[in-house]
C-alpha cells in the first residue's frame, strides 16, 4: 500500500510543479473476456469498435443469471516493455460492494471509476440481480482528463482485471490500449 501512495505522490508532483505535459493520442490495442462461472450469467458483447483511424471505443454488456451478493475485482496496470507486461502504478484488490457503500473510502479506485462512470450502468451496492444487464457502453476515455491525474509517458499499456463471485474466479478482462505522439 505504501508504494501506491508514493507513486501517486510523485504523479502529484510531476502533475502540478512544473513537469511538460506529455500529449499524444490513445487506441485500445486489444480488449480479452474470459468467463470461468458460466451458471452466473453470459457475456453478450466485448468488443473495441473504431471511431476513426487513431481512436476507437470499448462496449461491454453480461446479463446475470443469478443474483450476485458479493464481488471483489483485482486489477493491476501494467506497461509494455521489453520482456513483455511489467507492473506499472497500481495493483489493487478490492470489494465492489463495500467501494458502492463509500467510494471516498477507495481513492484510486474511485479516480479510475470516475472515468467509466457516464459509460456505465454499474453504479450501486450489492445486490445485483438475476436478470439484470451490465453495461459498459461507447467507452472512450477524455485524453486529457486522464492525463491530468495519470501523466504517463507514450507506450502500451494494459489494465488486467479479474473478478470474484463469492471467493470464486468468475471473470477476467484484459485490456490494452497504444499512447502514441
Amino acid at each position: 500500500m505504501l508504494k501506491v501512495q508514493v507513486a501517486y505522490f510523485c504523479i502529484f508532483c510531476f502533475n502540478n510543479f512544473g513537469v511538460t505535459p506529455v500529449h499524444g493520442s490513445y487506441k485500445f490495442n486489444s480488449l480479452n473476456c474470459e468467463v470461468f462461472a458460466k451458471e452466473l450469467g453470459k457475456l453478450k458483447l466485448c468488443q473495441i469498435k473504431a471511431i476513426d483511424r487513431s481512436h476507437n471505443m470499448i462496449n461491454i454488456e453480461a446479463i446475470l443469471y443469478k443474483t450476485i451478493t458479493e464481488v471483489e475485482i483485482h486489477f493491476k496496470i501494467v506497461k509494455r516493455e521489453s520482456g513483455g507486461w511489467h507492473p506499472f502504478l497500481y495493483d489493487i484488490r478490492m470489494d465492489v460492494c463495500q467501494f458502492f457503500k463509500n467510494r471516498r473510502r477507495f481513492f484510486i479506485s474511485n479516480l479510475i471509476y470516475s472515468f467509466i462512470k457516464p459509460y456505465t450502468n454499474v453504479n450501486h451496492t450489492c445486490p445485483y440481480m438475476e436478470g439484470t444487464q451490465l453495461r459498459l457502453w461507447n467507452w472512450s476515455p477524455d485524453e486529457d482528463a486522464v492525463l491530468a491525474k495519470f501523466p504517463v509517458d507514450h507506450g502500451t499499456y494494459g489494465l488486467h482485471t479479474t473478478w470474484y463471485v463469492n471467493k470464486a474466479m468468475a471473470l477476467k478482462m484484459n485490456g490494452s490500449v497504444m499512447f502514441f505522439k
